[in-house]
């Protein structure tokens, strides 16, 4: 905050880019708001601050803040998985588009499942090493701008085109995940039907959650 009072103090014309800049930073350093909010009015005291740095300092802590929650619930930083938030977006843009050109969703994607065993949920780190190994195998068959995602502790999936959730290419899933996965799991693949509209989005993806 001292940059802001520095400003202030020195009487500079660009206090509102100043603000701007201290409420980003206060945000990604996990300042609360009211806080950040209290060190603008001190910065000024015993006057007020001007309503223009007060909203410049709360937009940029804002938008700050937004970012950062999208960053998080976009993929996860260990196994680059996305999130269902993320896939649920997705599909929302694939739907849209197709219903601009004229065309189905269902007829240009798919969503490729892989599901483990219930035996082999095990408890949170041999999860996360699990997760490693499907999202490996994923990413080594799946290398082009296809959406790959962890549904739910057992399920994973794969957004792709429907062209890519061919025999051949699930086949080769499973060779992979067979041979990666070794005795610790069982895998089971399947191509999951998408709805016929963006309604249907949601119950499909709470399904596949459970």
């Amino acid at each position: 905050m001292e940059p802001l009072v520095d400003a202030v103090r020195g009487g500079r014309s660009d206090v509102n880019v100043v603000a701007h800049e201290v409420g980003a930073s206060a945000a990604q350093l996990g300042v609360p708001l009211h806080e950040v909010l209290d060190h603008v009015e001190r910065a000024y005291a015993p006057a007020e601050p001007p309503s223009a740095v007060t909203r410049a300092t709360a937009v940029a802590w804002a938008e700050r803040i937004l970012v950062d929650s999208a960053d998080i619930a976009c993929e996860d930083p260990l196994t680059s998985l996305a999130s269902v938030p993320y896939v649920r977006s997705r599909l929302a843009e694939i739907y849209r588009g197709a219903d601009r050109d004229g065309r189905r969703a269902t007829d240009t994607h798919a969503l490729v499942v892989v599901e483990l065993s219930r035996a082999g949920r095990g408890h949170g780190l041999e999860q996360a090493v699990r997760a490693l190994d499907v999202a490996q195998v994923l990413h080594t068959v799946f290398t082009g701008d296809e959406t790959i995602a962890q549904l739910s502790p057992r399920r994973f999936g794969a957004l792709v085109a429907r062209a890519r959730a061919d025999d051949v290419t699930l086949t080769l899933l499973g060779l992979l995940l067979d041979r990666t996965l070794a005795e610790r799991d069982r895998a089971r693949l399947w191509v999951e039907h998408l709805p016929g509209s963006a309604d249907g989005i949601a119950p499909v993806l709470a399904a596949l959650g459970e």
